[in-house]
Formats: structure tokens, C-alpha cells, sequence
């Protein structure tokens, strides 16, 4: 829907588009917006240490809704039922886009942990699995179906994907069918593709956005790309042998260097490798392939990577929300005991 500032109560602010139509608006009085979610009550006085200043409204360049920043937490509806919320978005048609169950501000005074511990757990059934988890949002398709799904940070899931059943990280995206479309392994985990036994794991993953996954499949399940690091060497007929290596860079969080991701995608009979800054493409047919993995993980994951993998040296690992996996066997007399054993090991207690 479009809407205009004067149909608008008490506009305090508001920035406009080079076009002259309205960006984003700031209200101090209540408003009821209708839209496909019910009629939301977009920000207008509520003040507290987690209240994100500025917007109430947003808009796209056409003057049509975009976000709606809530007064209070809401029970908004969706193509899957009644869910609480603090954000709504919209695509420009005003089919629901996302849900954000939680939208506070954090600073010195308030932190992650404290914005996740008013999250509660959603629970969503799928064709392929069930997933229960804390998440920051729900995105849909326009047509309505689940987009994807985006984990608060330090949350695992165990899911059903067609390459067997695995620890998840991030957050999944679906495909309009409702079939799994793409997951983050927690941890370096071994797949087999087209070119053999790959251990994907992205390094650099963008961990606050559940539709960017490394592992991807087809509506079928066919897998079509994974994330590795290290170094593929191509043996082709015409150009002979062919190395595509990981870039690197030092850590964000210490002195070390690691290797950045290589991208690696499968349509038909042809393989495309990417490192960030040469892409290539090869005949599945015509050419040989090994992959050297080379993978560190521990500069740049928090405490969840390393539960979840059954590492050691845990009382080293900051971050951790309460928890330690110890010495990360199941029923090894762990300190916080196990939400969930894969492999005989302890995960998910550094959520």
C-alpha cells in the first residue's frame, strides 16, 4: 500500500527520496497501518535502553510501504500462522517480506546476550525436518511460502538435508516447494560431489543472513554448490595443470592468517571455481580434480564451532552465553551436561 505524510498523525522527521518522495519518517503519535499482517502500530514513544533511534516508517521510491518499525512486540499474522514481533518488512506489492521477532539496539548498555534472552524458541515444521531454534527472522516469497530462516548467533540446529543429517548454523533457506534449498555446516563437514569427497565449511560466512548458505542443493535435492578453503588443482587437456588457491587475510579477531573460501558450483556436465578474485570453469568430463582442504576454524568461529566439533581447550574460547561443552563427549560428565550428541559429541551448549 502507499502511503502519504498526511495521512500520517504527528510526523516529527523525515527524509525524502532525490525524487521527492518519502524515505523513512519519524512519528510521536499512534498510528494504525493496515497491511497484509493486520493493522501494526508503527513507533511513536516508547524509550528504553534497547529502543533503536530514528525510523517509524519506511518506504520504497514508489511511495509504497517498506518497514514498519513496532511500538511494542506484536503478534503479527503470516502465511504460517500468528508469530510476535518488533519489525515487519514488505515487498513493494505489500506481500509480507520478513519478521523479526526482536529489534533492540546494542551498545555498551545493551549487549547480544541480552538482546537473545528475550528471544524464545520458535518451532516450524517442514517437509524435510522440524526446526526448533531461536531466530532473529522469518523470510517469505511473495507468494507466501518460507524463504529462509536466520539463527541468532551461537544457535545450532540438527537437520535432515540430503546429505545425510548434520549440525546447522546461520540459519536454511528453502526453495517455493518447500524442499531445503541451502544450510551452514556448524563445522568442516565431508560431502561427496561430482569431483569427489569435499569437506565444506565457509570460513568467512555472513552469519546474520539465513539466505546466504554455502551448501546448496536443487529443488530435488541435487547438491550444486559448497564452500571449501585451501587449493584445487585441475588437470585439464588444454591448459594443463590448473591451482586455484584460497586467498588470505589475517583473522578479525587475532594475529593469524587464514585461508578465505572457495566457491565451487556443479551445473551439468561443467564445474565452476571461484576464489573471490579468479573464477574459472571446467568440463566435469574432460578434466581431473583434487582438493586440498585447508581450513582454520578457530580464529574466526565463537564457542558454538568448537562444541560442536568436540575440540578442546574450551576455558580459552570467549563468547560463550553461560555454557562450556567441557571436555565435549556425551555423557562424559560434561559441566553443563547435552542438548544434542552427534558422533559422540556434545553440542549446542554455548547457545
Amino acid at each position: 500500500m502507499t502511503i502519504t505524510t498526511s495521512e500520517l498523525r504527528g510526523v516529527t522527521g523525515r527524509t525524502l527520496y532525490f525524487s521527492g518522495t518519502i524515505r523513512d519518517c519519524v512519528l510521536s503519535e499512534r498510528n494504525v497501518i493496515p497491511t497484509v499482517a493486520g493493522g501494526l502500530v508503527p513507533r511513536y514513544e516508547k524509550l528504553e535502553v534497547r529502543t533503536k533511534p530514528g525510523q517509524s516508517l519506511s518506504f520504497y521510491k514508489s511511495g509504497a510501504l517498506r518497514t514498519i518499525y513496532l511500538e511494542d512486540q506484536t503478534d503479527v499474522d503470516t502465511p504460517i500462522g500468528p508469530l510476535p514481533a518488533e519489525l515487519v518488512s514488505f515487498y513493494e506489492d505489500g506481500a509480507l517480506n520478513t519478521v523479526f521477532q526482536l529489534n533492540g539496539q546494542l551498545s555498551y548498555a545493551w549487549t547480544e546476550r541480552d538482546e537473545k534472552s528475550l528471544a524464545v524458541e520458535w518451532t516450524l515444521p517442514f517437509s524435510f525436518d522440524t526446526i526448533t531454534a531461536k531466530m532473529i527472522s522469518i523470510r517469505f516469497y511473495p507468494g507466501g511460502e518460507v524463504r529462509s530462516l536466520t539463527l541468532w548467533p551461537g544457535e545450532t540446529i540438527l537437520l535432515n538435508t540430503p546429505v545425510g543429517r548434520t549440525l546447522a548454523r546461520t540459519g536454511v533457506r528453502l526453495h517455493p516447494n518447500g524442499s531445503l534449498a541451502s544450510f551452514e555446516p556448524s563445522f568442516p563437514l565431508q560431502i561427496e560431489t561430482p569431483i569427489g569427497v569435499l569437506t565444506a565449511y565457509d570460513v568467512d560466512a555472513f552469519t546474520v543472513d539465513g539466505d546466504q548458505n554455502s551448501v546448496r542443493f536443487d529443488e530435488n535435492g541435487t547438491l550444486t554448490h559448497l564452500t571449501t578453503a585451501g587449493e584445487v588443482v585441475v588437470e585439464t587437456p588444454d591448459r594443463g595443470t590448473v591451482r586455484v588457491a584460497s586467498r588470505t587475510r589475517y583473522a578479525l579477531t587475532s594475529d593469524v592468517r587464514v585461508k578465505l573460501p572457495i566457491e565451487i558450483s556443479f551445473e551439468g556436465d561443467q564445474v565452476v571455481i571461484d576464489n573471490g578474485q579468479d573464477l574459472d570453469t571446467f568440463s566435469l568430463a574432460d578434466c581431473t580434480f583434487t582438493v586440498i582442504s585447508e581450513i582454520e576454524t578457530s580464529a574466526l568461529t565463537a564457542c558454538d564451532m568448537r562444541c560442536e566439533s568436540g575440540g578442546g581447550d574450551f576455558d580459552a574460547v570467549d563468547g560463550c552465553d553461560g555454557g562450556s561443552c567441557s571436555s565435549g563427549g556425551c555423557g562424559s560428565g560434561a559441566d553443563h551436561g547435552c542438548e544434542n550428541c552427534v558422533d559422540g559429541q556434545c553440542t549446542g551448549m554455548c547457545a
